[in-house]
C-alpha cells in the first residue's frame, strides 16, 4: 500500500494475524542470520512493516525473540510428544519407525522451526540449550517407558533400557537433521524403512 507522500505502508490486518507474521519473519532472521541478528529493525525488514508496527506488538526486540522462541519452543514439544509411542505393541520396531516418519513429516512440514532448534541446540548460550533439553529429557523419558513395557520378561535382565531409550532418540535427532541437509538423499521414507531395520536388531524388541 502506497500513501500519498508515496511512502510505502503495509496492509492493514487483524493484530493476531500481524504478531504471527512478525514471529514468522523473527524466526526467518534466526535461521538465516543467527540468535543475534534479532532486531526491531531486521525484523521489520524481513516482514515488510515498519519499526511502529513492531513496536505495537511488541516492548523490544527481547520480547520478541522471547515469544518467537516460546511458540516454537510449544509447537516442536507437541511435534515431539505425537512421535513417542505411548503402548506396547506386539511389534514395537515398527511403532518406532512410524513414530520416527510422524517426527520427520512434522521436521519437513515445518523446516524453519527444526532449523532454528538445531542450531539452538548447537547454541553456546546456556538459556536457549536449558530451553531444549527439558523437551529432550521428556522425550527420553516416553521412550524409556515404552521400552521398558515392550522388553519382554525373559530379557529383562540383557537390556540396558535406558541406552536404548537414548539410541533411539539419537536416531531421531540425527534423522531430523539430516532430513533438512540432504532432503534430496536421505528422504523421510528411506530414514524410516533403515530406522526399522535397525530397531529390529536392538535386544528390547527381540525374541519376543
Amino acid at each position: 500500500m502506497v500513501g500519498r507522500m508515496g511512502r510505502t505502508y503495509a496492509p492493514r490486518m487483524a493484530p493476531e494475524l500481524r504478531r504471527e507474521q512478525v514471529l514468522d519473519a523473527t524466526l526467518d532472521v534466526i535461521v538465516k542470520d543467527g540468535v543475534h541478528k534479532v532486531s526491531i529493525d531486521t525484523v521489520a525488514k524481513e516482514a515488510g512493516v515498519s519499526r511502529p508496527v513492531i513496536y505495537g506488538l511488541f516492548e523490544d526486540s527481547k520480547q520478541l525473540l522471547r515469544a518467537c522462541l516460546d511458540r516454537e519452543e510449544a509447537a516442536a514439544l507437541a511435534q515431539l510428544a505425537e512421535a513417542v509411542p505411548r503402548t506396547p505393541t506386539d511389534d514395537p520396531a515398527k511403532a518406532v519407525s512410524e513414530c520416527l516418519a510422524t517426527f520427520l513429516a512434522a521436521v519437513h512440514d515445518a523446516p524453519n522451526r527444526w532449523r532454528a532448534i538445531f542450531m539452538l541446540a548447537d547454541s553456546s548460550t546456556p538459556a536457549f540449550r536449558r530451553r531444549l533439553e527439558s523437551g529432550r529429557q521428556a522425550m527420553i523419558a516416553a521412550l524409556t517407558t515404552f521400552v521398558r513395557s515392550s522388553t519382554p520378561v525373559k530379557r529383562h535382565g540383557d537390556v540396558d533400557v535406558e541406552l536404548t531409550a537414548r539410541t533411539i532418540y539419537a536416531l531421531f535427532w540425527d534423522a531430523g537433521r539430516l532430513v533438512l541437509a540432504e532432503p534430496d538423499d536421505f528422504p523421510p521414507q528411506r530414514i524410516s524403512r533403515h530406522a526399522e531395520t535397525v530397531f529390529r536388531t536392538l535386544p528390547a524388541f527381540t525374541n519376543r
